[in-house]
């Protein structure tokens, strides 16, 4: 990002769009930062010899497309990017690199792991050839190839590749850094696979003890690896059937992201859905409902009604006045059974 402009310097149009577009993106205004984006490319479209500008500006159009759950555009505009850096920087770059890195991030995030993997390994081999083993972003991918491997169901690979990533991490940050709480916590998700529940509790503990020396250390951590751990932790809980405990984890994710990134953010929306869950699973179905009508509020105003996440929303929002008025004519002809028996 763009930090000022140096005296005497004379700023083009379009650079000096760049610098606004960042700017509103910084504040999540996603809609004015996708604008001014686009509105400094048709700039530098028409300039000579300016490929680079224009892969960044594409590059910072697919984040906001990713953010706004527009996945195919944002592999479209990536794999643009990835044609002109591959041109322009060659194969072994760490700006290719983090192209392939990116578009792994969009198949990861449609379910397509094997791709994913793919591409995480393609931004590693060329890592590995200009960074140390122990460089952060090494250990990043290390940690990203691992997800994806869990994913495929390739439990025995992704403990390995944790493990290694871990040691690695270890050894150059110490434990107290942000990628070995993702390390720690991708394990714990791993144990929970194996339905080691207590062991995977113990990992997220682990990782939870970090985040808190760290934000003491660092105040502006991001929150968004704490609020990632609370809701694994959760899962772990509720696998455990301790619905209270798990509701408590995900009410306490959602304080967190409220005061940091607000409502108006998918990964809020995610958590309201997750707090929905448990409070059907409580029998709370008030509560239910309002965190899902909060989660469709969000959804319809960053993805739109048309979108398969928002249309999922209604439909479940259609069948939970079912299910409660199910369960309270069970709950009342399970009672009048109890009186009769009497």
């Amino acid at each position: 990002f763009f930090c000022g402009v140096m005296v005497g310097h004379s700023i083009d149009p379009a650079e000096e769009l760049v610098i606004k577009a960042n700017a509103f993106f910084e504040k999540r205004d996603l809609k004015n930062a996708k604008e001014t984006w686009e509105r400094a490319l048709e700039i530098q479209m028409g300039e000579v010899g300016n490929d680079i500008a224009v892969s960044d500006t594409l590059d910072s159009i697919a984040r906001v497309l990713f953010f706004e759950g527009n996945y195919s555009e944002c592999l479209e505009k990536l794999n643009v990017v990835l044609g002109i850096r591959l041109e322009k920087l060659g194969e072994k770059h760490v700006e290719t690199a983090q192209t392939y890195k990116y578009i792994g991030h969009v198949f990861q995030e449609v379910g397509d792991d094997k791709r994913a993997e793919e591409m995480y390994r393609k931004a590693l081999d060329i890592k590995l050839e200009v960074l140390p083993e122990t460089h952060i972003e090494v250990t990043e991918l290390y940690n990203m190839i691992a997800v994806s491997l869990k994913r495929q169901g390739k439990s025995s690979e992704a403990i390995k590749m944790y493990k290694h990533s871990l040691a690695k991490l270890l050894q150059i940050h110490g434990e107290d850094h942000f990628a070995v709480v993702l390390a720690y916590n991708g394990i714990a998700g791993l144990l929970m696979d194996q339905n080691r529940l207590d062991d995977a509790l113990q990992m997220h503990d682990k990782s939870i003890e970090i985040c808190l020396r760290l934000k003491q250390l660092e105040p502006d951590f991001d929150t968004d690896i704490v609020v990632g751990i609370l809701r694994c932790k959760a899962k772990v809980l509720e696998k455990q059937g301790n619905f209270e405990d798990a509701t408590e984890m995900i009410d306490t994710a959602l304080t967190i992201q409220l005061g940091t990134i607000g409502e108006m953010d998918k990964n809020t929306a995610d958590t309201y859905e997750h707090l929905a869950v448990m409070y059907g699973e409580l029998g709370k179905f008030e509560e239910g409902n309002f965190a899902l009508n909060k989660a469709l509020e969000i959804r319809r105003k960053m993805l739109g009604d048309d979108h398969p996440k928002t249309k999922r929303l209604v439909q479940w929002l259609s069948i939970t006045p079912n299910i409660e008025a199910n369960n309270k004519a069970q709950a009342l002809n399970d009672q009048g059974v109890a009186l009769a028996a009497e």
